[in-house]
């Protein structure tokens, strides 16, 4: 199981069994803090009675050692570990002493103090940038581990698809935690602790959240705009600051954006050396390249800069594998330059980079987020206070109205049915075509055994993926200021999008090649700050992330803040109607299992992917989306190498 993870931690392995052997742990190390071998993994008290392994980093460890040095309790046999000021922090305050670090982390701690109560801990970060899945055999044993595949290794778990979690992995191009695409393997959810007993009982604990409150939100009078610029900008120095410790060689991807930008910017003030940056771009697409604007920011900062291209051939080439590392999908194309982009940084022998996940999340920054507004007040709350004219037509038995769109229509839906406006950044599958694409629900249907008490929400155990977003978003009942959408924006973010989505893609696609990634604009000081922070300061005039563009304006040009946002992806659009691309999905959807089982309308779908390879597509997104899950279960499940 450990060894299927030596890309997570090519540079050192250990293995740890408890006196009363009822504990094994495995861990691959990546050495970022503290190169000596006296900080290898797993690691024993003095007394031999607690054990702890973990995935991330602790960035104010030092801190921390200073504090427990103080109390001259605990013999250090490192010189900066991390990983001891875990051990000995988690002796001291107990579980507690998750909420005293700044970091990424998946943890797991054996305690044996109490000999015949032994306990076991997991733990995964606030936001979820490391992840952690875990599953319990038939014979009572719990497993875990930092990637799906070590879990799979064990001789009593063998891969089969959970119907359920697809239904949701179609609706959303992740599966919400803590359900994962394979059946009796589970992921814990952004700030949680699982604690298993002596006995085999687990039992689950939200340790952090960032829900936003009426109550506790700046108003213009707390906080003028000008401090909120001000102190944004002391914030995102600090969380930069505390990414910057490392023994190895560290760096900052740069896709010539504001929020990559803005971190060599920042960065650059902090080093006495120039930054190292990173860019990827696509042969003979220029539409998706953002190098000149990467070399901009590069040439002003005086950066060590490196950049790669890459061709569509490598790139569709690389899909396979893709499929492998992903572990469970991740419908997003960008994963596909992003292992380029990893080997880059590999290529040039540096270990540890930062990157921007985050910061159009809490600060409004896509284009989305002024349109939910206005469809908030146009459509959505006009529709929950009573009927609107387009509403009376639909019940005259009007199929549709001039100039009422398909959205407008599934707003009124979701307002008649007490649903939620905004379900997600990236929902794929959902309205008419979902209901053509899955006519039929019962190949889904399925139970799910989540061996942790409280952890399973009953929304996530539906075939209703509206209820996981009620879930997650009726506990803001009543307690947000107007336009609740745009708190309720960010927060829905950080529930699933973030955590499953752009952090796991950065995850899997970094570590792939011993990279580990950070994520300055999800410090939790700013998370705190940005959910505390009046919408109206973030989102002005129809412009997004308007609070962090004023932050960057000393450091960036005009015209690159408010330049229209680029994105970074492959070009999907295109390769489907060149070379073999399309031809080859268009075999594997009609040989694969799921199309034989019954879970798509396949005409349907067969129809929409011929439009697309013939040039009159804009389905590129939902195509990619049942195309990911279709090789996931050839290669995963079916076992076939070959998947495309």
């Amino acid at each position: 199981m450990r060894d299927r993870m030596a890309h997570r931690g090519p540079d050192g392995v250990g293995l740890w069994q408890s006196p009363a052997r009822d504990c094994t742990f495995g861990h691959r190390r990546l050495s970022i803090i503290d190169l000596s071998n006296a900080a290898n993994q797993p690691m024993v008290n003095t007394a031999g009675d607690v054990a702890v392994i973990f995935n991330g980093e602790i960035y104010n460890h030092a801190d921390v050692r200073r504090e427990l040095e103080a109390l001259g309790k605990y013999r250090w046999v490192t010189d900066h570990s991390d990983t001891e000021v875990l051990l000995h922090a988690y002796e001291e305050w107990g579980l507690e002493c998750v909420k005293r670090f700044y970091g990424m982390f998946a943890v797991a701690i054996h305690d044996a103090r109490d000999r015949s109560r032994p306990v076991l801990h997991l733990i995964r970060d606030r936001v979820g940038i490391k992840p952690l899945y875990f599953a319990k055999t038939s014979r009572g044993e719990w497993v875990f581990g930092s990637e799906i595949r070590a879990l799979l290794a064990h001789p009593d778990l063998s891969p089969a698809m959970d119907p359920v979690a697809f239904w949701h992995y179609l609706t959303f191009i992740v599966t919400p935690a803590p359900l994962t695409l394979f059946k009796g393997i589970f992921k814990m959810p952004a700030g949680y602790t699982i604690t298993i007993d002596h006995t085999g009982r687990a039992t689950s604990r939200q340790w952090w959240d960032c829900q936003p409150d009426a109550s506790t939100l700046y108003s213009e009078k707390d906080l003028s705009e000008a401090d909120a610029v001000a102190e944004l900008t002391r914030l995102l120095k600090q969380s930069i600051a505390r990414r910057m410790v490392s023994d190895v060689p560290f760096g900052v991807l740069l896709s010539g954006g504001v929020d990559s930008s803005l971190n060599v910017a920042l960065m650059s003030e902090l080093m006495d050396r120039p930054v190292t940056t990173f860019t990827v771009g696509y042969e003979g697409q220029e539409d998706y390249n953002e190098f000149q604007y990467a070399r901009r920011i590069a040439e002003r900062y005086k950066t060590d800069h490196h950049e790669t291209l890459i061709n569509g051939k490598e790139a569709q080439d690389f899909l396979p594998l893709l499929v492998r590392l992903q572990d469970e999908p991740i419908a997003d194309n960008v994963c596909i330059p992003l292992y380029f982009l990893a080997k880059l940084v590999k290529d040039n022998k540096t270990t540890v980079v930062q990157v921007g996940e985050g910061a159009d999340e809490h600060f409004l920054g896509y284009w989305w987020c002024e349109h939910y507004r206005q469809k908030y007040e146009s459509v959505y709350q006009p529709a929950r206070k009573g009927a609107s004219w387009f509403q009376k037509l639909l019940a005259r038995g009007k199929a549709a109205a001039p100039g009422v769109s398909g959205e407008d229509l599934e707003i009124q839906r979701r307002a008649e049915r007490g649903q939620e406006l905004f379900w997600g950044g990236a929902v794929c599958w959902w309205g008419e075509m979902r209901d053509r694409l899955t006519p039929s629900a019962e190949p889904f249907r399925g139970t799910i055994d989540c061996p942790v008490e409280g952890l399973l929400p009953a929304g996530h155990q539906t075939l209703d993926s509206h209820a996981v977003v009620r879930e997650y978003l009726a506990p803001l009942d009543g307690r947000l200021a107007d336009p609740e959408v745009l708190q309720k924006i960010p927060y829905m973010e950080m529930k699933l999008r973030l955590p499953e989505h752009l952090l796991m893609r950065v995850d899997k696609l970094t570590m792939a090649h011993s990279i580990e990634a950070r994520v300055p604009f999800l410090d939790h000081d700013v998370v705190d700050f940005a959910t505390r922070v009046p919408a109206a300061y973030k989102l002005q005039n129809g412009v997004g992330k308007s609070l962090l563009k004023k932050a960057a304006a000393p450091y960036l040009d005009e015209d690159m803040l408010y330049r229209r946002k680029q994105g970074f992806g492959a070009p999907m659009e295109a390769w489907f109607s060149e070379g073999d691309f399309g031809p080859r999905c268009l075999a594997a959807f009609e040989r694969s299992e799921l199309t034989k089982q019954g879970f798509f309308d396949n005409a349907y779908f067969t129809d929409m992917l011929k439009k697309q390879i013939a040039g009159r597509g804009g389905y590129s997104f939902y195509l990619w989306t049942v195309l990911n899950a279709v090789l996931w279960h050839e290669s995963w499940i079916m076992g076939r190498e070959d998947c495309l």
